[in-house]
């Protein structure tokens, strides 16, 4: 007998747009709520931490490897003292060592390295080897915990969303009957995960799965969720991102696994449609969660 798999609905254009268009108005009015209050929380959080880094280097005229004995985790926040500022893999490049606190062998390269960068618009004296006036140093505190504080609310916002969605679906899959599976070992054989039961993060095939779920058919449902906040990162998230694990998962395991993305936020609709029709996604709104629980109910053994 020929097995007959079922899988979940491909939306029409009309379908799409429209749960597209109530997607992008729930996130409208939640970045109005949130955005400003938000804002003002990061930079009062942040504005200390500047001021002490300026204290701690002499306003940035002696920044030399001792203080990464003295303060750990400054690396960190004097990333952000650089122009363009500098991701912590471009500073491991750029020292030759990837860490997580300095090691002393490495101090000096990475004072002088950091030094190299500094924003000369921000901080002009340091350049002109000369003390900077009271309205420079304010100034440069302003730009800096500005733009530092925006860095920090983007990564907060992306984590904080894709977070939330996890654990919706997670309680979505408690309400049908699925159980939690707190292994963390990597699922490189189905039987790994029992059927009927989920896992939370879990690396499928060598790739990150947010929520990898064994239906009870034996197949496995890899749940990307994704937040986008425009129509030009939507192609990130959902292609790219969504779309690369699932041609990854496609080999290791063909017809075994239907990858799906949960999604949020703001998407392009021809971004949705791609998706749809040449890189094997299927696509649940986290709006909508109910359609999804629907299709792994309508799943049987």
């Amino acid at each position: 007998m020929v097995q007959t798999w079922k899988f979940p609905r491909e939306w029409t254009v009309e379908e799409l747009a429209g749960s597209r268009a109530h997607s992008e108005e729930l996130f409208r009015q939640e970045r109005k709520e949130e955005g400003p209050r938000a804002f003002e929380g990061v930079y009062r959080e942040v504005e200390p931490r500047v001021r002490e880094v300026l204290q701690a280097t002499d306003d940035l005229r002696s920044l030399n490897g001792q203080i990464f004995i003295y303060d750990s985790s400054i690396w960190r926040a004097l990333r952000y003292f650089c122009a363009p500022p500098v991701s912590e893999e471009d500073l491991w490049t750029l020292v030759g060592q990837k860490f997580t606190t300095v090691p002393a062998a490495l101090a000096d390269d990475t004072a002088n390295v950091i030094s190299e960068v500094l924003d000369p618009v921000r901080f002009p004296w340091v350049g002109e080897e000369r003390p900077p006036t009271y309205s420079e140093r304010e100034s440069a505190v302003m730009a800096t915990t500005a733009l530092w504080s925006l860095e920090l609310l983007r990564t907060r916002r992306r984590g904080t969303a894709s977070k939330r969605q996890e654990a919706e679906v997670a309680a979505i899959l408690e309400q049908i009957g699925y159980s939690l599976d707190g292994k963390r070992g990597d699922i490189d054989v189905l039987d790994v995960l029992d059927r009927a039961s989920y896992s939370r993060e879990r690396k499928v095939a060598g790739a990150k799965c947010d929520v990898p779920i064994r239906l009870k058919d034996g197949r496995l449902l890899a749940v990307e969720c994704k937040v986008s906040n425009g129509p030009k990162n939507s192609w990130k998230r959902l292609i790219r991102e969504c779309g690369g694990k699932s041609e990854t998962w496609r080999q290791k395991f063909g017809t075994q696994v239907i990858t799906v993305a949960v999604l949020a936020g703001s998407f392009d609709l021809s971004c949705l449609v791609n998706a749809q029709k040449t890189d094997g996604l299927w696509i649940f709104w986290q709006h909508d969660l109910a359609a999804m629980a629907e299709f792994i109910q309508s799943i049987e053994g």
